[in-house]
């Protein structure tokens, strides 16, 4: 039987003189080359994505859907491989690699996971989360060739460390800001209470954000003449000591500031409060129990967001040194009338009228907000159309010297 091609260049290779080497060693590759076929050869140019999510909660899995229909919509994964994800695990594609990692909200974990992604090899690092976010942005601070960051899930960037201004901050990161406006937060506790005196604040010890939320306060005190009562916890059970304290001083209301960290404290607020209402600033807290929850619920719309950017840098299309920190502007207000009855709390007319969604007996009743059991979804289009949607939101980020002088001076007159 003739020998094949492959046979044929093997014999001959090893009978070239040692001394014309490294044509031989060329002649190797090649073959190997053509050996492996194509698709191994790409092996090596295919993106790895380490999506790093700080736990896991129904919050967090309305912005993981969100990053993978996104992925799946442009063709990096397919039905299947989502699938493998869902069961656990890493995934090795065709079109991308994903290191699909989760910390169980705890900060140790996080840590690891964030240095086993860089120990990989990843060239984009896609967080979830102001504690993870933080993380990978301190990881990568001092590297030489430092992989992209994308954050999303983030509160108060600026002041927690990752960035500087929008537009202010290391070339390689770029994310987007969960955002809550602490003066329409403030307006609803009126509502309940026209006579409302002093807020009582419950703030995380092991959030990168606290100090920003001190610092905000502080100003907003300032400027309002409010009286606002701070108290830190760790965990669930120090949450519940926190709220006795602050009810000793004789609070109002309490107020739980927008967290990235586990919902799992919430029910003993909420029973620590008796006949004082706990206004959350996530309103898928009254999912937990909170009496109302007034602010933010974009969970979709921040991986939606998140996965453009690191759709657009994969594609060549986006570059993220003047791409600027994205915000998720984000206010609705949703009342648990059951908490309420459990506080032994009657819910002002005036509330109920402002109330975006509002659960009695167990039922959900009004808009169809994100993170409150709706099937949030991509809008049906062709992958053109999704292109130019996404092409245009992201050219709308793109930095110009005028704002990078602007927020440069801005910063100066701050003293930062």
């Amino acid at each position: 039987m003739r020998a094949t091609w492959h046979e044929e260049i093997l014999t001959s290779l090893f009978r070239i003189p040692a001394s014309r080497h490294l044509t031989r060693l060329t002649l190797l590759l090649v073959l190997f080359g053509s050996l492996l076929g194509p698709a191994a050869l790409a092996q090596a140019d295919t993106p790895t994505l380490a999506y790093l999510r700080f736990g896991n909660s129904p919050d967090f899995q309305l912005t993981d859907k969100a990053v993978l229909d996104m992925l799946q919509a442009y063709g990096y994964v397919s039905g299947e491989e989502r699938a493998a994800l869902r069961g656990g695990g890493d995934l090795h594609g065709e079109n991308i690699n994903i290191l699909y990692r989760e910390a169980g909200f705890d900060l140790a974990t996080a840590s690891l996971m964030v240095e086993d992604a860089l120990d990989e090899g990843a060239d984009v690092l896609l967080t979830l989360s102001t504690e993870v976010g933080l993380m990978a942005a301190n990881a990568i601070r001092e590297m030489d060739d430092p992989p992209v960051l994308v954050f999303a899930i983030v509160t108060l960037p600026y002041r927690s460390g990752i960035a500087d201004a929008p537009c202010i901050k290391p070339d390689y990161v770029t994310g987007t800001e969960m955002f809550v406006d602490t003066e329409e937060w403030f307006t609803i506790p009126y509502l309940q209470d026209p006579d409302f005196a002093t807020l009582g604040v419950v703030l995380d010890a092991n959030s990168p954000s606290t100090a920003g939320y001190k610092a905000g306060l502080e100003q907003f005190v300032a400027a309002t003449g409010a009286n606002v009562e701070l108290a830190s916890a760790t965990g669930a059970l120090e949450m519940a000591q926190a709220t006795e304290t602050l009810l000793d001083k004789g609070v109002d209301a309490i107020f739980l500031p927008p967290r990235t960290s586990s919902p799992a404290g919430l029910p003993a607020v909420v029973t620590a409060a008796y006949g004082v209402p706990v206004y959350s600033a996530l309103v898928s807290d009254v999912i937990h129990g909170v009496t109302v929850g007034n602010g933010f619920e974009g969970w979709y719309r921040e991986g939606v967001i998140a996965a453009r950017m690191v759709i657009g840098h994969l594609r060549g299309s986006l570059d993220i040194a003047t791409t600027s920190i994205a915000v998720t502007p984000s206010f609705k207000v949703a009342v648990n009338l059951d908490a309420a009855e459990s506080q032994d709390i009657a819910i002002s007319d005036a509330l109920l009228a402002a109330a975006d969604y509002v659960i009695a007996r167990g039922q959900g009743a009004g808009a169809d907000l994100e993170g409150l059991g709706f099937n949030v979804s991509l809008a049906p289009m062709t992958l053109d159309e999704r292109i130019a949607e996404d092409s245009a939101y992201l050219a709308g980020l793109q930095c110009t010297p005028e704002m990078i002088a602007e927020q440069r001076a801005a910063l100066e007159a701050a003293g930062a």
